[in-house]
């Protein structure tokens, strides 16, 4: 049956077995994912850590869907212009209410950019910030605060700060099947002048795959030009904001960027790494290809072991493995089980930092 041609007269997503897709609101949590690869993403790989190591982001594990703004047949009007909050949906003026203004100094240029206020007294912004900037934060109450970098999450697009006061964090609620939304994106000039908000009624809707069959989930459509927005958030219906937009103009669910903001905070930077060069191996797990010079697995790991599992939950697959790991503080201690010889180990090691 062909649902998309009759999702009008059946609205909501189909039944799970009459589809070959996930949405992630219909996966347990974050914290009992499987890193199990359950589906296609579209994504971007992250950076290696020593050599090249793709994270093969499993959506099943990862629980972030992503997705480009769905072309429309008909051009779409500019986005609305709120000069003030008040002139916003009503239900979308707390969680713009909710950022800050980083004022980013490096030699010769300033810039102003908004970042979106989490939990730990950090928020996220898309524009790139230099590790050696000087960044001061503001609201409306106070100005001109002391912001430290703290990383940047190669993968989804934002660099993760940390705040010198205490800013009242966004509200989240998870990512919706499908729901009519609004999405705010702010306009900054300077410090000193009120920021003014693009903003727009849209939908994240049902997966769409392509001809290569990449499945989209986030199928986003909209009656006005979202195209030219920047760190937008996606506010539902309760005033609690459901997604963020990257700097790839891709929606990610805002619970899973808030998640990874606080893993590479408290990894100081980074996400983990074992220091492998590895690749699935056949029956299941990691087969260690190289052990890089230097790093944690240098000391634990020799070629042609094969990893099972981390932290006690198994790794079938090297792209299993790096997604647990891209979920995993830098530093920690991690249980490691593999195989050598026919006979199963158990070392625990403190992982590395993937750069």
């Amino acid at each position: 049956m062909d649902w998309w041609r009759t999702r009008r007269e059946h609205p909501g997503p189909p039944p799970k077995g009459a589809r070959n897709w996930i949405h992630p609101s219909e996966l347990p949590s974050f914290e009992s994912l499987d890193a199990s690869p359950l589906w296609q993403i579209q994504s971007r790989a992250a950076r290696a850590i020593g050599v090249v190591m793709a994270v093969a982001l499993i959506a099943g594990s990862a629980g972030l869907l992503i997705a480009r703004n769905a072309s429309s047949s008909e051009t779409p009007l500019p986005a609305h212009i709120a000069t003030t909050l008040s002139a916003l949906p009503a239900n979308s003026r707390v969680a713009a209410l909710h950022t800050v203004s980083l004022t980013i100094t490096t030699p010769g240029h300033v810039r102003v950019v908004a970042a979106m206020v989490l939990p730990h007294d950090l928020a996220v912004t898309t524009t790139p910030i230099p590790q050696s900037a000087l960044i001061t934060g503001s609201i409306s109450e106070h100005v001109n605060f002391k912001v430290t970098w703290v990383g940047r999450d190669k993968v989804m697009g934002f660099t993760i700060v940390r705040l010198g006061m205490r800013v009242p964090a966004l509200s989240f609620a998870p990512l919706p099947a499908s729901a009519s939304v609004v999405a705010v994106s702010p306009i900054l000039k300077s410090t000193t002048k009120s920021p003014q908000y693009a903003w727009a009624d849209t939908v994240l809707g049902d997966p769409k795959v392509n001809a290569t069959g990449v499945i989209s989930y986030l199928s986003t459509t909209s009656d006005a030009d979202t195209n030219g927005f920047v760190d937008a958030v996606a506010v539902n219906k309760s005033g609690r904001v459901v997604a963020v937009l990257s700097i790839d103009h891709l929606w990610y669910s805002a619970q899973f960027v808030a998640r990874i903001a606080y893993i590479v905070a408290t990894g100081r930077g980074c996400h983990s790494s074992l220091g492998i060069a590895g690749a699935s191996a056949q029956g299941g797990g990691v087969v260690v290809r190289r052990a890089i010079p230097k790093s944690p697995a240098q000391w634990h790991f020799k070629r042609g072991d094969v990893i099972t599992a981390l932290n006690g939950k198994p790794t079938e697959t090297f792209s299993a493995l790096l997604t647990a790991l891209y979920l995993t503080p830098a530093y920690s201690q991690a249980k490691v089980t593999f195989a050598r010889d026919a006979t199963i180990h158990h070392t625990v090691m403190t992982l590395g930092c993937a750069l």
